[in-house]
């Protein structure tokens, strides 16, 4: 028996931790949402919710860099790892995503609704996924284009707009749902990177501290040209759920998750696992909502059906 016969058992064992995974970081995304949204709504402007989901997590990642030897050490690494190729610069950048995405949703959620802009955001990031899989853009180098790769990223996308249509869309604002497409396709390319960033300092959660850090000079830059363009109240959220602050632990743990798991799975893959994982828990957390529970018809349960086939069927596929 070869070798690499008898680490194939190994590969396909952490292939499917690393699909589970991918599933939970959707459920995460979807859990985020919800808490950010209900902060948002207490909030006299939706980018203080914002500051304060990515302002909270780079403090607490801050203070394990400063408390933990190995997390500093691998945050020092960083800059090294630029100096001596190990990392190209625009690779560290991954984070400046997550605050433009942020920054989408907060201009665009008010123009086209939650559903529209979630399919936005998984059709561009499914479809981007297949062209950085094949640029290489990830750790785990180039992934080929094959049919089976290509049917599931539309199988996904399909399942998303058909969970959509039990929402009524109506007559849609184009330039919000492309810009929040082309934010969709630059998470994508955040997951990629970020992975690339992790194989070279070796941990997670240096990669995250990266991420939460630039994520915050985005959303101060918006924060900054609101106040004046818009001048107005600035105050704090007031009558908010204990658990609407609580972004900011979802967030530090999708990033840490996705930078291990891409490197197994490859971005397309890990990102039909997350679509399934994102639109359950959705349904899920919409069902428990006495106040959305009547929207939740026949549309969207098949959508969420579809993504489940997608995502299993890939991990199928990616297995042999």
């Amino acid at each position: 028996m070869t070798q690499a016969t008898r680490a194939t058992p190994q590969h396909a064992r952490t292939s499917g931790v690393a699909l589970v995974a991918a599933f939970g970081c959707g459920a995460l995304i979807a859990l985020q949402s919800r808490i950010n949204g209900t902060l948002s709504q207490h909030s006299p402007r939706a980018v203080i919710a914002a500051l304060w989901s990515f302002g909270s997590g780079l403090a607490i990642l801050t203070v394990a860099v400063l408390l933990v030897p190995r997390l500093r050490s691998a945050v020092r690494d960083l800059p090294r790892a630029v100096r001596d190729g190990r990392l190209r610069w625009w690779q560290c950048l991954g984070g400046l995503v997550g605050g433009m995405l942020v920054a989408a949703q907060t201009w665009a959620v008010p123009v086209i609704g939650v559903a529209i802009f979630s399919v936005a955001v998984l059709g561009g990031q499914t479809l981007a996924a297949i062209g950085v899989d094949r640029a290489g853009l990830g750790s785990s180098g180039p992934h080929p284009v094959t049919a089976a790769r290509v049917g599931f990223a539309l199988l996904a996308v399909a399942g998303v707009v058909v969970s959509s249509l039990g929402h009524g869309v109506g007559s849609l604002a184009w330039l919000p749902v492309l810009v929040t497409f082309a934010a969709g396709a630059g998470i994508a390319v955040q997951q990629a990177v970020n992975a690339r960033v992790n194989r070279a300092v070796g941990q997670p959660l240096a990669t995250t501290w990266q991420n939460f850090l630039f994520g915050c000079v985005v959303l101060v830059g918006l924060a900054l040209g609101s106040a004046v363009t818009r001048p107005g109240d600035w105050g704090w959220p007031q009558g908010a759920p204990w658990w609407a602050w609580l972004g900011a632990p979802c967030g530090i743990a999708f990033i840490a998750i996705t930078a291990w798991a891409v490197h197994e799975l490859g971005v397309l893959l890990f990102g039909l696992g997350s679509v399934a994982g994102q639109l359950l828990t959705a349904l899920g957390l919409d069902l428990a909502d006495p106040g959305v529970r009547p929207d939740i018809g026949t549309p969207v349960v098949v959508g969420v059906a579809i993504s489940l086939l997608a995502a299993l069927g890939a991990g199928v596929a990616a297995r042999r």
